[in-house]
């Protein structure tokens, strides 16, 4: 994956986990792309 997503190897955990990687977002972004993956927020609604 880490091929296809352009980037060094690195174990999705550490980017979960906020462990110090540089450029972490944009490797985040990149992992996502590769898996054709979506970020998206839910927020709660006022009742």
């Amino acid at each position: 994956m880490a091929e296809v997503a352009g980037i060094r190897p690195i174990r999705l955990k550490e980017l979960e986990t906020g462990v110090d990687h540089p450029e972490g977002l944009k490797t985040l972004g990149k992992v996502l792309r590769a898996y054709r993956v979506r970020l998206g927020v839910a927020l709660p609604t006022a009742r």
